[in-house]
C-alpha cells in the first residue's frame, strides 16, 4: 500500500484538472499546454513510483518528499507560463506546496521554499510580460509568496511547540496518574493490612467519627464483650453492663480522643454471658475523629489478686507457725501439770470434772496447734509412690463413716496403677478434708462422687491459677451436689481461718492447710462452683515423668 495514497490521487487529479483548464480557453500555445500536462503526469509517475521505492525508509522517504515538493514548485511555474492569464490562478498551488513542506520541515528549509516559488512567480510573470522590468503585481505576488511561506513555517513551529506541551502534559498526566495508581494499591494493601489486623488481633478496636459515635469495631468486640457496633452505644448505656461511674468515664474519654487528648482508663464491663470483665483501654485522636484500643486484663487482675492474696497468706502462716509452735511448748506444760493433778485426786473429789474439762480443752487447742503447724510447715519428711485407687478407697472408707446414708457416694475409678510420689498420710488429710466439706454442704442429702483421671495443662490453661505450672497432672476429683458458693466466696475459701460453718464446726484452716500441702507436692487445687448446683475440688499433682 503506498504510504501517501492521497497525495499520489491529488497529483494525477492536478494532471486532469491543468488538461481540463487548458482545454476551456486558457492555454497559450497547444504544443506548449501539452507539453506541460506530459511534463505534469511525468512527476505524478515519478512521485507515485519514488514513494513505492522508499515506502519502508523513513529518512529516505523525507528526502524523497524533500526533492518533490522542490520539484512541484518548478512544475507549477511552467504550468503558469503555459497559461495566457497574466494573473494565473495556478500559482495558487504555491502555497500548497509550501504549507505541506511547513508541516514535515525545519523553517530554513521552508523559506528556501519561499524563495524558490518568489523567483519562479516573478520569473514566469517577467517571462509572458511584454514590458521589460519587474512589475508591482510580479513583486507583491513574490512578497505574498514569503509572507506566506513565513506564517506557514511559524505555524509549524508553533503546532510543534503545541506538541510538545501536549506531550508533555500527556506525560505528566501518565506519571500521576501512575502516581495515584500507586497511592491507591497503597491504600488498599494499608485497608487491607487493617482489616486483617481489626480481624485477627486479640485486643479491640473502636473508631469514632467527629461526633464521640463508633463507627467501626474489631471482631474481638463481639467475641470478647458479644457487642455489636448498632447496639454498641444503647448496650453501654445500661447500667446492668456499665456503672454510672465508668460509663461517665467513658463518655468523657471519648469526647477528650476527638478533641484531639488522648487518656487510659480501666472499666469493668459485663460480658453476653453475664460475667465481668476488666477492660484496660487507651483513647487517642485521629484525622476526623477518636479511636481507642481496649485489652481484656480479667486474668491478669485475678492473678495479681492471686499473688497479693498468696503474699499475705505467706506472711500469715508464717506468724501462726511462730506463735503455734511457742504456744505448743505452753500447751505441753499445761497438759502435764493437768495429768498430774487428776493423778493426785482421788475419784470422788469434786475437782476431778474441773479438770478433766481443762484436759480436754487443752487437747483441742493441741491440735488446733497441729493445724497450724501444718499450714505453715506440711509434713514433707518422707516420701513414696503412692497409687491413686488405694489412696482414694482408703480414704473414703475412713470419711463415710460420718457420711449419712442421704448422701450416696459414687466413686470413679480411673487407670489402674497410676501413681504418684508424694506423702500418703498427708495426701489421706487432704481428700478425707474434701469429703467431709462435701458431706457438709449437703445437709438435705445428694450424691458425693470422688473420680481419678489424667490432665494436660498448657500455658494458656495454667494462667489461671497462680500455683497452677504447665504439665501432665494426676487429678483427683470430689463433687457434690450441695448447696454451692457465690463468686465472693470461692475468693477466700482458702483464706486461714475462713469459714462458712457454724462457729464450734469448724477452724477454717481445712482447705487452706490443704492446698499448703499440695504446693510443697508441687501441686494445686482448682475449685468450680455454682449456687444450688454444688462444687468440685479438683486436686492437681504432677505425674511422675516416666508416665
Amino acid at each position: 500500500m503506498d504510504p501517501f495514497p492521497a497525495d499520489i490521487v491529488l497529483r494525477f487529479g492536478l494532471v486532469i484538472f491543468f488538461a481540463l483548464y487548458m482545454a476551456l480557453g486558457a492555454s497559450r500555445d497547444p504544443r506548449l499546454s501539452f507539453a506541460v500536462s506530459g511534463v505534469i503526469l511525468a512527476h505524478a509517475l515519478a512521485a507515485t513510483l519514488a514513494f513505492r521505492r522508499t515506502r519502508h525508509n523513513s529518512s529516505s522517504l523525507l528526502t524523497v518528499w524533500a526533492v518533490l515538493i522542490c520539484a512541484d514548485i518548478v512544475v507549477v511555474n511552467m504550468a503558469a507560463f503555459a497559461d495566457r492569464n497574466d494573473e494565473s490562478p495556478v500559482h495558487l498551488l504555491v502555497f500548497a506546496s509550501l504549507f505541506t513542506a511547513s508541516a514535515m520541515f525545519e523553517m530554513p528549509f521552508v523559506l528556501a521554499l519561499a524563495v524558490l516559488a518568489a523567483a519562479g512567480v516573478a520569473g514566469v510573470d517577467m517571462a509572458k510580460s511584454e514590458e521589460a522590468g519587474i512589475g508591482f503585481n510580479t513583486i507583491f505576488t513574490a512578497g505574498l509568496v514569503l509572507f506566506v511561506a513565513g506564517f506557514a513555517g511559524n505555524r509549524a513551529r508553533s503546532e510543534a511547540a503545541l506538541r510538545r506541551q501536549l506531550t508533555e502534559s500527556e506525560g505528566r498526566e501518565r506519571e500521576q496518574a501512575a502516581a495515584l495508581r500507586l497511592a491507591l494499591e497503597a491504600a488498599r494493601v494499608s485497608e487491607s493490612r487493617f482489616e486483617a489486623i481489626s480481624e485477627h488481633a486479640p485486643a479491640i478496636l473502636v473508631l469514632f467519627d467527629p461526633s464521640g459515635r463508633p463507627m467501626h469495631a474489631s471482631r474481638s468486640l463481639t467475641t470478647l464483650l458479644g457487642l455489636e457496633i448498632p447496639g454498641l452505644a444503647s448496650e453501654l448505656a445500661k447500667t446492668s453492663r456499665l456503672s454510672k461511674t465508668d460509663r461517665e468515664a467513658i463518655r468523657s474519654a471519648i469526647n477528650g480522643a476527638v478533641n484531639g487528648i488522648a487518656a487510659n482508663l480501666e472499666v469493668s464491663v459485663r460480658d453476653g454471658k453475664g460475667e465481668m470483665r476488666h477492660i484496660s483501654s487507651t483513647f487517642f485522636p485521629i484525622a476526623g475523629g477518636g479511636g481507642a484500643i481496649a485489652l481484656d486484663v480479667t486474668g491478669e487482675r485475678a492473678l495479681a489478686a492471686q499473688v497479693t492474696r498468696a503474699q499475705q497468706m505467706e506472711t500469715l502462716g508464717t506468724l501462726a507457725g511462730g506463735i503455734a509452735h511457742d504456744f505448743n511448748n505452753l500447751l505441753t506444760a499445761v497438759l502435764g501439770n493437768l495429768y498430774m493433778v487428776e493423778q493426785h485426786l482421788g475419784p470422788g473429789s469434786p475437782m476431778a470434772p474441773l479438770v478433766s474439762d481443762a484436759r480436754v480443752a487443752g487437747q483441742r487447742g493441741a491440735e488446733l496447734v497441729k493445724q497450724l503447724l501444718n499450714y505453715s510447715r506440711p509434713n514433707m519428711d518422707s516420701t513414696e509412690l503412692i497409687d491413686l485407687e488405694r489412696l482414694v478407697q482408703e480414704t473414703t472408707r475412713l470419711g463415710q463413716r460420718g457420711i449419712t446414708p442421704s448422701i450416696s457416694v459414687v466413686i470413679e475409678r480411673g487407670e489402674p496403677g497410676a501413681m504418684v510420689a508424694g506423702n500418703f498420710g498427708a495426701l489421706q488429710q487432704v481428700v478425707l478434708n474434701l469429703i467431709v466439706n462435701a458431706r457438709d454442704a449437703m445437709p438435705g442429702g445428694g450424691r458425693l462422687t470422688i473420680s481419678t483421671g489424667l490432665m494436660e495443662v498448657n500455658a494458656w490453661n495454667a494462667r489461671e491459677n497462680l500455683d497452677a505450672r504447665p504439665g501432665t497432672y494426676r487429678v483427683i476429683a470430689v463433687s457434690d451436689t450441695g448447696t454451692g458458693m457465690p463468686p465472693e466466696t470461692m475468693a477466700r475459701i482458702f483464706d486461714p481461718f475462713f469459714t462458712t460453718k457454724e462457729v464450734g464446726k469448724g477452724t477454717g484452716l481445712g482447705l487452706a492447710t490443704s492446698l499448703s500441702i499440695l504446693r510443697a507436692h508441687g501441686g494445686w487445687m482448682a475449685v468450680e462452683s455454682r449456687v444450688g448446683e454444688g462444687s468440685t475440688f479438683r486436686v492437681m499433682l504432677p505425674a511422675l515423668s516416666s508416665e
